[in-house]
Order: structure tokens, then sequence, then C-alpha cells
């Protein structure tokens, strides 16, 4: 029986998981990519290797140091996972590449085996079983992922490499490591040399790095995810699931732990001293067996559920089970009840508590490494079962030290052979999941079982002994690997129903599952004081005017491809604490995207009256933070289209990037786009928020301490870098704090604030203007910038006003390759200009050089907030945000914008974008001046605040004055 699909974003169980693995698309050209250190193994390999070097002193202290502070300190970047893995790397050198080998070999059966998550174990089997192409893909060595490989029977791995010459490892990576993007890389390369197809394959991980990995493959899960991770799986509809921790026992464990082996070993002495009064040990083994498994699986919280229970009633009979697990002797106890006896390796028979209760069972114990000895042990269990005394014993004689099926031995197939009774095979599935190999303690649960039919054994010869083992094993193999669907207890397999294939996922833009402290400051400073409001605009000019129920469409398609549309932002109770983003229940169209018509004649003039009043409008801020507007009835048929945002979503060159991905290259509709599904909801209360904030601050605290303080210890032989940076954060600090407090004074003529809102457009060729500036030694953003002070300087002449200094602020973006898209990334600088300079040549070679340093001090920056700072700034009262803000840009005259934009025709719905100007906020500053570049021209977008600018239409006018002088450097 088949279930619905479990709902994409939302927590999954094991179970799940491999039946969503068994029921998808089977065959090779199906990928199941797994991650490996706390994906399939609970914590990271190279610790073992770590400890063994330590035991061996094969490591270096300063090597193992660097090892620990850089762990510590966190491993964000690819130059600290460099870091990281040379000094591990270093134990190595001198050593063979064979001998590395082997001691990976001995050091996962020693170590790293007893870490394996079972059910991640048998989710590897699941892929197997329908014919996927498995691999390994970790960032560690093939030293530490080769021996788990091998043991899983997964032929694929792809791994970091080791510099080896002459079969000596030189202690140094040997190319590219496979981490964050290079981990992405090699999985695509293998797709394409192995004819993989992505879309429809699996990928696994734990790591928060790993975004970019997962996101190669149509169907990512998310395993043991850290925080970041899931968040991003919220984002993308990935299912996360957890498998039962590995790590350090609770309390409750531990209780138990003592309160199971309390109730087995009290429940066996006190059934053998009731039975005793019959006079008859037997009876009195039996009676004790059975309230041992009772009391001790009741106590213990261990469950069973069995399929084919009534096989037990074969007796007397070989009952041969797989050993995975400690736990395997109460289950046997619950399971069988009375009646049979065992078998037992010797060193158990002088365990206190076990050897007693074995030995009053008449258990043989046998050596394991004396064969000889080990079938003399057994003589007696073939007398016991003609007397009627069935036998349980482990056909692999010792626990696996993987879920996998170990070789079976003939010794328990002889003992049933001589005996003449038949072997009753009991499968168990899961008992490592609630005591693995190497733990001490019980955790609750359920494990599965299956009794399979009784074997007969009659007829059976020595010479064909091999073939009935044979037999029996593959029995185990093809039920592990079939699992029965339904069964007596709480767990069952959910199997998954997929019409086609997986759907897509959401774009990689806006992934952040909270504000930073630049979008914090923002967010809460117009709250305050609604002059600082941060709306960005967009306005595009369409030819023809788009149909609108398409429109509405790309809209809703929109908000499926960019999951930040369908989110609002919920603050922590108090408004203390990072604002968070959560995903709204229902996405109302109407209240987002509306439409208006103009009056004839429909000039620019009236659309832009209309977009300005439109974007200046403050958002309610209970909604997801963005709204559209179609303006029909301009001139020719065409219309314009605005669209806003808040600046806590994104900044200006995040916002390009997400129009470049949701615009389309052709007018007509593409049916093969991605269609992701609809994220779920996930809302969140207040008061949650601001409790479980504080909680992980003081959680957090310790570690924060332990590493800051190890960066100080690092660094000590670097003392003059540790005051250099110090002194540089506190500067930076002070910086801040002086902004706000000083700043160097502006044009007396723009010094009047109102908060009203006027939108102008200029247009200039890209060629030209950019041209112009680099006949006089500037870039694009120098010649716009040498531009608008001088299209200041003529606005100051015309009103009479003295030709001074303009202070102009312009942001510098601090984006990387490897920086999500969407939020904010950017810091901002200030620029006092002298607009006296009438030589425009003079004027972008000023700019530059202030430009250059301008980017030269951001690089030792973490953004617009200081690193000092930015820990407190969510703790703050949005009034004093508000001030400090405030007091930082009110001080600007004019900031000032360049960004790259298309440079290829785009269409939205069906309509062509003939022009796309963008506008900044005013936050306290006279006027915002940004460019984009489409398609060739350099759209402008003029805001000012009609209190500061008279005349604003002379003021553009001067723009484009000054705008005619750098193109005319041209020559």
């Amino acid at each position: 029986m088949s279930h619905p699909k479990p709902p994409t974003g939302q927590m999954w169980s094991a179970e799940q998981l491999i039946a969503d693995a068994g029921a998808g698309p089977e065959g090779p050209r199906v990928g199941a990519f797994f991650d490996f250190d706390g994906t399939l193994i609970n914590g990271y390999s190279l610790s073992a290797f770590a400890r063994h070097h330590l035991r061996s002193l094969q490591i270096a202290p300063a090597d193992l140091g660097g090892m620990l502070l850089t762990g510590l300190r966190g491993v964000t970047t690819e130059e600290d996972f460099e870091r990281f893995t040379v000094l591990g790397m270093r134990a190595w050198a001198g050593r063979s590449e064979d001998e590395l080998a082997e001691l990976g070999e001995r050091l996962f059966v020693q170590a790293i085996s007893g870490s394996l998550y079972p059910e991640a174990w048998r989710l590897v089997e699941a892929h197997r079983t329908a014919g996927h192409t498995v691999v390994l893909a970790s960032s560690a060595t093939r030293f530490q992922v080769e021996p788990a490989a091998r043991a899983m029977g997964v032929e694929y791995i792809l791994v970091s490499p080791v510099e080896m010459e002459n079969g000596i490892c030189t202690g140094r990576p040997g190319g590219p490591l496979l981490w964050r993007a290079g981990k992405a890389a090699a999985v695509r390369a293998f797709a394409d040399e192995h004819d993989i197809d992505l879309a429809e394959s699996y990928a696994y991980s734990n790591g928060d790095e790993d975004v970019p990995f997962l996101r190669t493959s149509g169907r990512a899960r998310a395993l043991n995810p850290g925080r970041d991770l899931e968040a991003a799986a919220r984002h993308y509809g990935w299912p996360v699931a957890r498998f039962s921790s590995r790590g350090r026992p609770g309390v409750r464990d531990i209780a138990r732990t003592v309160a199971g082996l309390a109730g087995m070993f009290g429940g066996f002495t006190t059934g053998a001293a009731l039975g005793a009064v019959t006079g008859s040990r037997r009876e009195a083994v039996d009676l004790g067996t059975t309230l041992a498994g009772e009391l001790g699986s009741v106590l213990a919280g261990v469950r069973l559920d069995v399929r084919g229970a009534e096989h037990l009633a074969t007796r007397p009979a070989v009952f041969l089970f797989n050993h995975q697990s400690q736990l395997d002797v109460l289950i046997l106890a619950k399971l069988l009840r009375g009646g049979f006896t065992g078998v037992a390796k010797k060193e158990l028979a002088n365990s206190p508590g076990f050897g007693l209760m074995f030995r009053l069972a008449d258990v043989a114990f046998v050596d394991r490494h004396d064969t000889a000895q080990a079938r003399k042990a057994l003589e007696p269990a073939v007398q016991k079962l003609r007397d009627g005394i069935s036998l349980a014993i482990a056909p692999e004689g010792t626990r696996s030290a993987t879920p996998a099926l170990g070789p079976f031995k003939k010794g328990a197939f002889h003992v049933a052979m001589q005996a003449g009774v038949p072997i009753v095979p009991i499968v168990i599935r899961n008992a490592g999941e609630l005591m693995w190999r190497g733990a001490t303690t019980i955790r609750a649960g359920t494990v599965q079982i299956a009794v399979l039919p009784p074997v007969p054994t009659a007829g059976w010869v020595a010479d064909e002994l091999d073939t009935h083992v044979r037999q029996v094993r593959g029995q185990y193999l093809t039920t592990l690997a079939n699992w029965p669907g339904t069964g007596s207890g709480r767990v069952k397999a959910t199997a998954v129903t997929r019409p086609g294939p997986p759907p897509a996922v959401p774009l990689d833009w806006g992934a952040s599952a909270q504000m930073n402290p630049l979008e914090t400051a923002m967010w809460r400073a117009e709250a305050a004081d609604p002059r600082l409001r941060v709306n960005v605009s967009l306005l595009e000019l369409l030819d023809p005017a788009p149909d609108w129920d398409r429109l509405l469409a790309a809209h809703e398609w929109a908000s499926r491809m960019v999951p930040r549309m369908r989110q609002r932002v919920v603050e922590p109770a108090f408004s203390l604490g990072t604002p968070t983003w959560a995903t709204v229940s229902d996405l109302d169209l109407s209240q987002h995207v509306q439409r208006v018509q103009l009056p004839a004649p429909g000039s620019l003039r009236q659309l832009l009256d209309v977009v300005q009043e439109f974007a200046a409008a403050p958002f309610d801020r209970d909604r997801p933070l963005w709204r559209a507007l179609l303006v029909e009835g301009l001139a020719d048929g065409r219309a314009g289209y605005a669209v806003k945002s808040h600046h806590s979503v994104t900044d200006g060159l995040g916002a390009v990037q997400l129009m470049m991905r949701l615009h389309s290259r052709t007018a007509a509709h593409d049916p093969h786009r991605p269609e992701p599904l609809v994220p779920a909801a996930a809302e969140a209360s207040r008061a949650g928020l601001l409790a479980g904030q504080i909680v992980g601050a003081v959680r957090s605290a310790p570690t924060t301490a332990l590493r800051q303080g190890i960066g100080i210890v690092g660094a000590l032989p670097r003392p003059w870098e540790v005051a250099s940076r110090t002194a540089g954060r506190v500067a930076d600090a002070a910086r801040w704090a002086g902004q706000a407090a000083a700043a160097p004074a502006g044009s007396p003529l723009l010094a009047r604030r109102g908060g009203s809102w006027r939108f102008d457009v200029i247009d200039v060729p890209l060629a030209d203007l950019r041209a112009g500036a680099k006949a006089a030694g500037g870039s694009l953003n120098d010649g716009l910038l040498a531009a608008v002070i001088g299209g200041f300087r003529r606005y100051h002449e015309g009103q009479g006003a003295p030709v001074d200094r303009l202070t102009v602020g312009f942001p510098i973006s601090l984006r990387t390759q490897d920086d999500p898209q969407g939020g904010n990334r950017f810091t901002g600088a200030r620029f006092a200009a002298t607009m006296a300079e009438r030589d425009p040549a003079a004027r972008i070679a000023a700019v530059r050089q202030f430009v250059l340093n301008a980017r030269a001090a951001s690089a030792a920056t973490a953004g617009a907030v200081p690193v000092a700072l930015a820990p407190a700034l969510g703790w703050l009262p949005a009034p004093v945000i508000a001030m400090v803000s405030g007091r930082l840009t009110s001080t600007n005259d004019v900031q000032v914008s360049s960004i790259p934009g298309v440079p290829y025709p785009v269409y939205i719905a069906g309509s062509r974008i003939t022009h796309m100007y963008p506008f900044g906020p005013l936050p306290g500053c006279a006027a915002m001046i940004t460019l984009i570049s489409h398609a060739g021209e350099c759209c402008i977008g003029v805001n000012t605040d009609t209190s500061a600018i008279a005349d604003p239409g002379r003021l553009a006018d001067d723009l484009r004055a000054g705008l005619d002088e750098v193109v005319a450097l041209r020559g």
C-alpha cells in the first residue's frame, strides 16, 4: 500500500527517506550522492586519525594546536578549510600510500564503523537496490572514506586528493579540495562523465557549507542539518531528517539503561527463584528468562515489531539471528521467552551478571579464535536439541563492525543437521539504532524483526552444507533489502508515489533566515522615524502593455521561485533580538499587485507622478515586503511597471541579480521553465523568538569567548598584527560613532528635509558615458559621480547659492563569489567634493583617487556596521538606532549608486522592457541618484526631497548637462 508523498520542506523519518529512494526512478542514470562526515557517520572521521596520531606521537604539537585552534574558531571559508586540512595531512608526510590505506582500514574497523548511522546504511542499501549509481562525495581523503565505501558496497568516491611522490605522501593536498563549490563542481563533472541525470538524482548532506552540493541534484535531502542548512532546506523545500544521535547519552538514556539492566537481572533472579520451587532448573531458567525479557524491555523502553511471530512456535529448532548489538540478549529473551539456550564468546563466562545467567542457562562458551574448541563446545547443544531445548546462535560468530550482514559460519548448520531439527531465521533490522556498536546506553525505540518460515534440515548431507548456508544467508539479504511494509508494531515504512520528475527548487536568492545587523538597523530605524523609510523601486517601461492575467500569473510563479516573496518579518517580543523571516500561509496577490489607468495624454511625467507616490508609501509590516503596480495608458499602447521592495530584503546588486533570473529572454511563454512548489508555511511567535535567541546567546557565549580567547592565543606570535587589528576595529567603531555625531558640513542650499519624494529620469548612451570617463582615466562609476558633482554646481549657480562643498555618499559592494544572492552586503563611503572645479576631467581624477582609497579601506571591514558593534545592534531600542542612522545619512547632500544591469533584451509577461529606471530611498539625504545599464543605455533614476530641492526639474536638466560634460571628453 502506498501513501502520499510527505510535503517537501518538512521533517521526514528514516523510513520515509528509504521508501522515497525506492519509489523514484530506477537505474544507473540516477545518482545518489552522499556526504560522509556527519551524514553517514556521527562526527568526523578525521578525529579517529587525530587520536591515533596523538597516541602514537606522530603529530607535532604545533600542528595539533593549530587544528584545535582552527576547529574552535570555526571553519567558514575555503581558506579556513584548506588550513585545517593541510594541518591534518602533515602527520601523513613520509608515510607510504599502502601504509596510509592500511591505517584507514584499521581505524575504520576500530573506531569509525561504530559511528555509522544504521539509518544511513539502510538508505544507501535502498539506493543500491534501486540500481542507482551511489557515490560518496566528501571533503575528506580517500584514506578516510574508501574503507566505508568498500564496506557499504559503494563503487565510487569523490574525495579531496592527497599529494604522493613516488608512493610517499608529501603531507600536502594533491589538488583542489572538495569543499563547498569544489564538491559541487566534482559532482557535476562526475555526472557528465558517467551520464548521470542530475535532475532525477539524490543528494544528502548535513553541512551548512554543502548547499551548493545539494543544489546539484533534483532530490536534495538535509540529514542531521546544522541551523543554516535547516534554514536553507526550508527555503528550497528540501526534506529534513534527523537520525538518532550518537553523541553523549543524556540523563534519560542513562536512567533508562540502568532501569533496563536492573529489570533484566531482577526479572531473571525473581523468575529463577520462583521457578526453583518446582525443583526444575529448566523451569526456573525459562521463567527467569521470560521475566528478564519482559521487565528489561519495558523499563529500557524497547519495543518489538515482529513479522512472522507464528514461526517462533517451531520447537525445538536452531534460531539463527544476525548479531547487530549488545541489545540482542534482551531482544532474544523477550522474543523466545523460554525453552532455549545459546552460544556466547568465552570472555562472557566470567562477566558479572551475564556470566552467572548464561551458566545457569547452560549457554555454550566458545573461543572464536579456536575452531576445534568451538566445535567441541557445541557438541552438547545437539543433545539438548534432541531433548527439546532450542538453540539461539548468531551464524556470523560475532557482532558485525557495520550494519552489513557478515559471512555465515557453518557451526549452527552442522548442529541443526546432526540434531535433525529445522532452522528458523530471525532477521533483526535495526537493533543498532537503539544500541550501536561500542555504546554503553540504550535508547528507547522499536526494533523491527522478521521471523522467516522454518528451513527443514531433513536430508541434508555435509557435502552440500555450503549450499544451504548460502541459501539461508540469501534469505537474510533479501529480507533486509525488501523489508515487509507492515507489522504489528509502531514503525511502518511509508511508500511514496511520484507522478513525474521532482519539483524544481527555488532560486538561491534571499535564503537567510534572519536579518543581518545592517538590515536590522534599516528595518528598525524607519519604525521609529518614517522619514528614514528605505523603499527601493524599479520602474520598467513596457512595449506593449502586458496581458493582466499573464502578469498576475508571472508574479505567482515568481513567488514560488523566490520564497522571500512569501515571507514576512517577525519581530522578537519587545523588538529585542534579530528580526526573522517567516513564510506566510497564503499569499494574497491582490494585496501586492495592482493596476491603474493614466488619463490622457499619458505622459512620462504623469507616469512618474503616480510611481513616486506608489514608491514612497510605507509597507504593511505584517505582509511580505514587496508590491507591484501596472500603470496603463501611456502613449503608443505602452505601459509602466513599477515594483518596490524594502531595502532590508536586498541591496541594488541583489535586486538586479534577481531581475536577471526572473525576466524572460523571449516574449513567448517558456513551457520548460522550473515550477517549484509553494513553500510550506512556517509561522513564528514573537515570544518564542525572543526566548530562543536569548537561550542561543547564553549558550553560545562560552564558545564565543573561547574562540576569541583562542584567537588571541593563536595570534600571540604576531603581536603587532593583533594590535593593528584591534586598533582597526576600535577605530571603525569610533569612526562610525563619530560620523553619527559630526560630519563634514554640506551645502546650505540642500540642508532642509521634508520627506516628500519627487522622481525624474535621465537617459545617456552607455558607450558614450563609459568612453568619456575612460578618457579621463576613470570608470563608469567615476564618470557618474563627476557628472553629478558638475550638475549640482550648475544647480547652485542657477539658484544663486555659493558653490562650495557637496557631501556625496556612495555604496561599496562587499559581495564575494561565495556570498548568497539577495540580502545586503555593502558598506558606505562619503566624499566631501569641491563643486568649484569646472574641469570634468579633473573631477573624474579626484573622484577616482578617492574611490580607490575607499575601496582599499572597505576591504578591511565586514560591512556598514562595525564588527565591534554588530552583535549588540539587535538589542538596541529602535529610537536609538533611528537617531544614529538619521545622523549618519542626513549629513549626505546626495547619494549616488551605479549598478550593472541586464545587457540583453528581456521581457515580462510577453512585453519587452525598453527602459529600466532604479529609484533609491531618501534616508535623510536631499537626493538619491541611481544608474542602471540596460540594453546599451544608462537609465538614471533621480529621487529628490522637495523640501531640499526647490526646483527638481531644473536639477534634472543640470544633471543632464553634467553628464554631457563627461560624455564630451570621449573626443
